[in-house]
């Protein structure tokens, strides 16, 4: 239990939270007046720091809150491919979110798209609306159909809330009567390189510590988290374990946003940053902040950025420290006011192997239910049904799918039937590869029974059908997107034949179950594709409670932003606050026996992976790199896990030791040369900005689906995978399936094996049989 006191931190002005009204006029007015009230207590701050240092100095002028112009196309919004609107009323959506710590001081859409040459400019138009508010309808002349258009609207800001949704409305006539509602001349397409250009103006928030995580981390951007920690100079080793909680907290949260974490000593960036500082350590414009006594958690103003916010976590030492961070990571702190501290923290049960909330269990079958965040996500709906339900998962990156048929999915799927659904399908795929696809059934044939897989279990006239679905076990990584496309064409009464427009729904059964139960954890290492996509071995227990952390004895910004970057990555994988993992300095290594070791080190400098040489397949040094002699190449490994020929690394033989000033990062992996079994992953480069390419390189998609094998090399946007040590095994499999699954890899070996039994059979049956010739013979004798 968290025992939470409020307590007044430093005399620092902090404005008074409002009431929301109703009314954006008001709304306006109130932001304005806090506007001022938070400038005034930036002026105020600046004022004393510059009283404390020095002699009074010049007024100084209200800072104007910071603004920025921000353009998105719909494909960055999430439209991967143009809209496409058919049928006489059709239409389609993007949604779009604002900071809560911004608002919409102008937008404009340049938005392109094409209508159809052969609909009636009269009758047919396209109407944009935002938030359900009609922005311009569309109309063009009949010369300019069957053309791309483009237009540009300027959209009132006081449209704009926290959640925005733009809609597409399609409404097309080809003919002045006797037309049929579905016709193929009906149709439109807005172009997913439509353009929303917006100015935002930052707005500022109170200083309330229940806002969290905002305005740190705002789940309404969907850009890349970037979120400075500040500390004083060469900050200690707990201090930076500290650090690592709450940048696997935010890490958490981002998820698949990704999260950068640049470190700074004893400076303020221009922007909304965590600062950690003890008693004893501190950065220089906290030098006459009062001593904590307690562990404290507190949010301020940026004394030199208005509107920008500082979230201090404070203590009387490093433990104190570690339990504010920590309290503040898990979720257990009430969190209000502008300043708390923790009396007392009880830590979770230790987390068990692959118990990540993010990961698909083995130990039960999952229903899709628990994959998506609302039932609503696994329905369609609409005139025409030709849509996708999509639903993420993650898997362990581990599972054993050697000479696996697939992975069950017991799927249930409801849909309306009409009079032609029996022309529809139902296609499922995964990672936008297909698997399957299952014939859709009409009314008429579910009537008559015609088809054993239709259960009427509902009276509201919807069918359901149930299937088994193997999902090819290829196909299994650390992320997976399964899609069901439902494909449903409306009631066609023939020519000049029209009938009423009837809704149609489909729904994937939130009963559905997948089940990996069969399967066991069991693979080749290292293997930095396990570790860039899933953060294993290390996320195998999501609290991180079986990892070591290696920095230099000295570790520069550089170095502390990997390592705060790459625990968030591990957290945004897991989705669990990593807390257990021991930090240690390069002198400390001996301590991280019997763990999975995670090293970081710019240049080598206190010669720790310089001692484990022996065991690394390249080794980087400030200004100089050398790679170990090629010892075993892919081989038919790669066709033992699936491989296809353009995923196949690089090899190459010989051993190089170059000299050089270029930048250049490598992420090398091999077994722990202190406890055999266990992985070591070192990020290394040769200077700070080839540190950055790794910091950068871990939230790229693009980047991480090249990293492969024990070694990669990172050259600009550029990166190499190569194949160098052996490889070794990490899991649990039965003996027998052990054994035959590494004698297959060896046929001259199994074809020895397949011999000798044979003999040892054929010896064992021939001593048999002469025992029973030999007893017939003294019975006879007998």
């Amino acid at each position: 239990m968290v025992a939470l006191i409020a307590a007044g931190l430093i005399s620092l002005p902090h404005p008074t939270a409002n009431a929301q009204s109703s009314k954006p006029r008001d709304a306006t007015a109130r932001e304005r007046a806090q506007a001022r009230q938070e400038r005034d207590a930036a002026r105020k701050l600046a004022a004393e720091g510059s009283a404390a240092s020095g002699p009074a100095s010049e007024p100084i002028a209200p800072l104007p809150l910071p603004s920025r112009q921000w353009k998105v196309s719909l494909k960055d919004l999430g439209v991967g491919r143009p809209l496409s609107l058919r049928g006489v009323d059709s239409e389609a959506s993007v949604g779009v979110s604002v900071r809560r710590d911004e608002m919409v001081e102008a937008a404009k859409l340049r938005l392109t798209f094409t209508l159809s040459p052969a609909l009636i400019p009269t009758l047919s138009h396209l109407k944009v609306m935002l938030n359900d508010e009609t922005l311009q309808t569309l109309v063009l002349d009949k010369e300019r159909l069957g053309q791309p258009q483009t237009v540009e609207l300027n959209i009132d800001p006081r449209y704009f809330t926290d959640y925005n949704r733009f809609r597409f409305q399609f409404i097309g006539h080809y003919a002045m009567e006797c037309e049929a509602p579905n016709h193929s001349s009906l149709w439109a397409t807005v172009s997913n390189e439509s353009r929303l250009e917006l100015s935002l103006r930052q707005i500022p928030l109170r200083d309330d510590l229940a806002l969290l995580p905002a305005p740190f981390f705002d789940p309404r951007d969907n850009r890349p988290v970037t979120l400075p920690f500040v500390f004083g100079d060469q900050p200690s080793t707990g201090t930076l374990k500290a650090s690592g909680s709450i940048a696997s907290w935010i890490g958490m949260l981002a998820g698949y946003r990704g999260n950068q974490f640049p470190a700074f000593e004893n400076q303020l960036p221009r922007q909304h940053a965590v600062v950690l500082a003890t008693n004893g350590h501190r950065p220089s414009f906290l030098k006459a902040l009062p001593p904590a006594t307690e562990p404290t958690l507190s949010i301020i103003p940026h004394p030199e950025v208005p509107g920008a916010k500082l979230l201090l976590v404070l203590g009387q030492d490093d433990a104190q420290l570690q339990m504010a961070a920590d309290a503040l990571a898990l979720g257990k702190a009430v969190l209000s006011g502008q300043t708390i501290t923790v009396k007392s923290l009880e830590y979770p049960a230790l987390a068990k192997p692959y118990d990540a909330p993010r990961w698909i269990t083995t130990q039960r079958p999952v229903k899709l239910a628990e994959l998506v965040s609302s039932p609503s996500e696994l329905q369609l709906r609409g005139s025409v049904l030709n849509d996708t339900v999509n639903i993420y998962t993650r898997m362990a990156p581990d599972l054993f799918t050697w000479n696996a048929k697939g992975v069950p999915l017991d799927l249930i799927y409801r849909y309306t039937p009409n009079s032609v659904s029996d022309h529809g399908a139902l296609n499922i795929s995964i990672n936008n590869q297909f698997i399957q696809s299952y014939p859709l059934q009409s009314r008429e044939d579910r009537t008559v029974g015609k088809s054993t897989v239709m259960l009427p279990l509902f009276d509201d006239g919807s069918a359901q059908t149930r299937s088994d679905l193997k999902i090819p076990a290829f196909m299994i990584g650390g992320d997976n997107q399964l899609q069901f496309a439902f494909q449903i064409p409306p009631n066609d009464l023939g020519r000049c034949k029209s009938a009423p427009p009837t809704e149609l729904f489909a729904a994937i059964d939130p009963q559905s179950t997948i089940d990996l139960t069969a399967f066991r954890h069991y693979l080749a290492m290292p293997n930095l594709a396990a570790y860039a996509n899933s953060g294993f071995p290390f996320t195998r227990v999501p609290d991180l409670a079986q990892t070591s952390i290696i920095l230099p004895n000295r570790p520069t910004p550089s170095d502390v932003e990997v390592f705060l970057t790459a625990v968030g990555r591990m957290s945004a994988s897991t989705g669990y606050p990593a807390t257990r993992f021991k930090l240690l300095s390069a002198a400390e290594a001996d301590k991280a026996a019997d763990t999975d070791i995670l090293v970081i080190s710019q240049g080598d400098s206190d010669g720790l992976l310089q001692k484990w040489q022996s065991h690394l397949p390249a080794l980087l040094a400030a200004g100089a790199r050398s790679v170990q002699p090629l010892e075993r190449a892919m081989g038919s490994f790669i066709d033992l896990f699936n491989l296809e020929p353009h995923q196949r690394l690089s090899a190459s033989g010989g051993q190089a030791v170059l000299q050089g000033k270029g930048p250049l990062a490598a992420v090398t992996g091999f077994e722990s040369p202190l406890t055999a079994g266990r992985s070591v992953v070192a990020l290394t480069a040769t200077d700070g900005d080839a540190m950055s390419l790794l910091s950068q390189g871990l939230n790229d998609a693009g980047k991480i689906k090249n990293l492969r094998g024990d070694l990669g090399l990172m050259r600009g946007d550029a990166i190499e995978s190569f194949r160098i040590k052996p490889v070794y095994y990490v899991g649990d499999l039965p003996w027998w399936q052990r054994l035959w699954f590494h004698l297959h890899s060896h046929p001259l070996l199994l074809a020895l094996v397949g011999i000798g039994t044979g003999l040892l059979l054929t010896f064992i049956i021939y001593a048999a049989l002469r025992s029973m010739a030999r007893r017939r013979l003294a019975a006879h004798h007998d």
